[in-house]
């Protein structure tokens, strides 16, 4: 998750939980290196009541309790809340230990913000442009390159025209791009036969290949930042944050901190659209997906919680309508928001500009404990959108020119659109990248070994001198051989056959 600053303790939304529901919270944010602050609590054994589980370490280490018979007993709102994928979210063992904090609609899905994976480009990159229709790679990189040659500066630093994530665990945002430019929906690590349903891992495939000799060509004509390959994620972030960085492939969530800082520093022109990039035109995007519950990630209670009935019927409570506008996109009703003489909720011109204000969000919303909770998406029992900005006088207000000229030109009304307007159901094992390998499993192991092995040679093989391309990717290719691939893919078939075979409706 992105690193979220320490809440302070006098904000009001932490107090008014504290008040109603007699509940405080001491927070330990991990910076840094993940694994090694995992490992040291998984060796030492000392957890706190509540995990953000992102990470099998947790399951293999017996950290988390089982929490299926304490939601039977107290906590009928998350039975109901999780009712529709109860099976999925079950381990080997039949148990559940972990709580999807993300993916669980009810009601309609009102949202107009994009979270997913896309091909991003700065809105007033598109609009200098002309708003065109933007399809193909080649296409997508001639509208950052033109716009790079004319504005070679922004905000007094050199123009980024392209990055890539790489740091530690988000390097996948270097290896996804060709499952998504070739039709893939995202399985991950690799590609899944729609018909034979074969997985095969995206590092040595022939899309792979094409991606990386077109990013080849682009660096040697200075398009890429060549810096990315050693920045950290926080470095990734600032970059972003500064308004020179025109284009990159990440999803939404990963670089929502960024933008927000773009909306405080009054560079709105400087956030972000999706395009569904593809290879060529005769390629359909996959990129948007159905809602997709985050299944074996989410919150946890740990081995040594002290009260696990009350931990349990706390996040039972906070499920309501109520709890949920206070802890959420709505906050506390005269004071962040208000309803007119039709009772239709409404916000004012100072209200709507604090949400804009990182420090005032700091102060006044539980964004961290928002992030981690389960929580209603979609639509309350009344039918108003779970985020205020989605009403529609709200939204209709607070709209930025920006995005009004924007999804005017593209006929859309939200960016979900723009990546796809109906996107086909998700398949029976969608998606493969929520399958879950133990560590010190061979499948692990291998991951492991081909991991190091594309960290060192594709950066390499981007930053080469265009002859060279051809031998190191072969080069390449047969050191991936030499670290036992094949055991990786059979093992995440071997997953991908039982879901097929556990999830597919019975008639």
């Amino acid at each position: 998750m992105a690193p979220y600053p320490q809440p302070p303790t006098g904000n009001k939304i932490y107090k008014w939980i504290k008040k109603n529901f007699h509940v405080t919270f001491t927070w330990d944010i991990m910076e840094g290196g993940k694994d090694e602050k995992i490992a040291q609590m998984t060796e030492s054994g000392n957890y706190p009541d509540l995990l953000h589980i992102d990470s099998r370490k947790f399951y293999d280490a017996g950290a988390l309790i089982p929490l299926d018979e304490l939601i039977e007993k107290y906590a009928p709102r998350l039975k109901e809340h999780y009712a529709g994928i109860w099976e999925r979210m079950k381990e080997d063992d039949g148990h559940v230990y972990t709580l999807p904090a993300w993916g669980v609609t009810q009601g309609r899905d009102w949202s107009s913000w994009y979270g997913d994976s896309a091909m991003w480009v700065q809105k007033d990159v598109l609009r200098e442009a002309g708003y065109p229709k933007i399809t193909t790679m080649d296409e997508y990189f001639n509208l950052l390159i033109n716009y790079k040659r004319k504005h070679p500066v922004i905000n007094g630093q050199s123009t980024i025209a392209f990055t890539i994530l790489t740091a530690d665990w988000h390097s996948f945002c270097m290896i996804n791009p060709p499952n998504f430019l070739a039709g893939f929906p995202n399985d991950g690590n690799g590609t899944v036969d729609p018909v034979t349903h074969e997985y095969k891992s995206i590092l040595y495939q022939d899309i792979s290949k094409r991606w990386f000799r077109k990013l080849n060509e682009l660096n040697a004509l200075g398009v890429i930042d060549r810096s990315c390959f050693t920045d950290t994620y926080e470095q990734y972030l600032e970059k972003i944050a500064s308004g020179r960085v025109l284009g990159f492939h990440d999803q939404g969530w990963q670089f929502q901190q960024a933008e927000n800082s773009l909306v405080s520093q009054d560079m709105y022109n400087r956030t972000y659209a999706p395009l569904p990039i593809v290879f060529d035109a005769s390629v359909r995007p996959h990129y948007r997906n159905r809602k997709l519950p985050n299944i074996g990630m989410g919150l946890g209670i740990s081995v040594k919680a002290k009260d696990p009935v009350r931990i349990i019927r706390f996040l039972d409570a906070e499920l309501s309508d109520d709890a949920q506008k206070v802890i959420g996109f709505w906050g506390i009703k005269g004071q962040d928001y208000q309803f007119d003489q039709h009772g239709i909720p409404y916000r004012t011109d100072a209200q709507r500009m604090q949400q804009r204000d990182d420090n005032w969000k700091l102060q006044n919303q539980a964004q961290l404990w928002y992030y981690l909770s389960p929580k209603i998406e979609g639509s309350f029992s009344n039918g108003y959108p779970a985020n205020i900005n989605d009403i529609f006088g709200e939204k209709i207000v607070t709209m930025r020119d920006e995005d009004r000229k924007l999804w005017d030109a593209y006929n859309v009304s939200s960016y979900p659109e723009m990546m796809d307007m109906d996107p086909p159901e998700n398949s029976v094992w969608f998606p493969a990248w929520q399958i879950q390998i133990r560590d010190g499993s061979e499948a692990k192991l291998t991951w492991q070994r081909a991991e190091a092995v594309y960290r060192e040679y594709l950066p390499r093989i981007i930053l080469a001198p265009a002859a060279q391309f051809e031998a190191l990717w072969q080069e390449y290719i047969g050191e991936l051989g030499r670290t036992g691939l094949d055991k990786y893919e059979a093992y995440m078939q071997s997953e991908i056959n039982k879901r097929i075979q556990l999830w597919t409706p019975k008639n």
